[in-house]
């Protein structure tokens, strides 16, 4: 309903879009951000202001930007956590004895966040946890305290504990997001986060481009290229053979490009390279990128991992991630 309370954790990307959008749901939206990175949302922390442009054009005031985090959970109904998934254990810790029972924790991209946070709460002290497969936006900010927004993504959610969902759906479409499929549990829903199996092959055979200084490199226009698109349908065979010997079907690049299940490698360059919300997005243009960072790491390792534990080969997973994990 109108006016909840929402806590939005993440001053990135998409936590700069959630709270502008959950803003103009009419929440109450409070905004945090860790006290290391304040100095990254000076502008957002002086005015509370965040201006969104593209897609849609507002100014949006929060009601609360903070980096005390007890403020801004305090009486929410919802906490968003909108981070990489390289922060998932710090933000557990942070919240662990803080969260009440009644409040449920959403995490966008979820990757298996939800048994994260339970191990970290333990069982007794957790609340609902949600994990959400992909971010809701396509999005960048584009200066200080400004947002652009060029596309909206369909999203699918599972909760922790898997039967919360009856109760919470509903509302939380109302509330939040569209959300499409509720998955069976948070492990089908890590299997099926978007970005390791769309991002992994174009970043792969780009390193040279993403380590130039004389280029600005765009992934969706110079790095998806036929081979990448090949590459990323060989990643997404695995991980859908994983969910086949766990009984899920999985259609997560089906589900956020639209199309079909059998999809070739020229349709999927199609659906990418010339996607009007996805090539005008800058970058990665270093390896510290969270599409290197995050999605190998967080996503095709973890893959790899349940592929072993079911027995199912995943030698594109092994290698991509082996080659695109960046120790420093």
């Amino acid at each position: 309903m109108a006016g909840t309370k929402i806590a939005v954790l993440g001053g990135g990307n998409g936590g700069h879009m959630a709270a502008a959008d959950m803003k103009l749901k009419g929440h109450e939206v409070r905004l945090y951000e860790m006290p290391a990175f304040k100095h990254n949302l000076e502008e957002v922390f002086r005015t509370r202001t965040i201006e969104v442009s593209g897609t849609i054009k507002e100014k949006v005031v929060l009601d609360m930007v903070t980096d005390d985090i007890e403020a801004a959970i305090d009486g929410a109904c919802y906490i968003l956590i909108v981070t990489p998934a390289f922060a998932h254990e710090g933000y557990a810790k942070l919240l662990k004895g803080k969260v009440k029972k009644d409040q449920v924790i959403t995490i966008f991209p979820g990757a298996f966040a939800a048994l994260v946070f339970r191990n970290v709460f333990g069982e007794a002290d957790c609340p609902v946890i949600a994990d959400v497969n992909n971010l809701p936006y396509d999005t960048r900010i584009s200066a200080p305290g400004e947002i652009s927004l060029f596309g909206r993504n369909k999203v699918n959610i599972a909760f922790l504990p898997a039967s919360a969902a009856d109760g919470l759906i509903e509302e939380m479409r109302r509330d939040l997001f569209p959300f499409e499929k509720v998955y069976q549990d948070v492990l089908e829903c890590g299997l099926s986060i978007v970005n390791p199996a769309l991002h992994s092959g174009p970043c792969l055979f780009s390193i040279s481009s993403i380590e130039r200084p004389d280029v600005s490199f765009y992934l969706y226009e110079h790095g998806f290229t036929p081979s990448a698109a090949k590459l990323d349908i060989a990643l997404d065979n695995e991980r859908k053979a994983i969910g086949q010997k766990l009984g899920y079907t999985l259609t997560p690049i089906e589900d956020f490009s639209g199309l079909k299940e059998g999809y070739a490698w020229q349709e999927l360059y199609q659906a990418t390279h010339g996607s009007i919300a996805l090539t005008p997005i800058c970058g990665p243009n270093d390896i510290n990128n969270r599409y290197l960072t995050e999605d190998a790491p967080y996503g095709l390792v973890p893959w790899s991992a349940i592929g072993k534990q079911v027995g199912v080969a995943t030698p594109h997973h092994r290698r991509g991630g082996e080659h695109l994990q960046y120790h420093p």
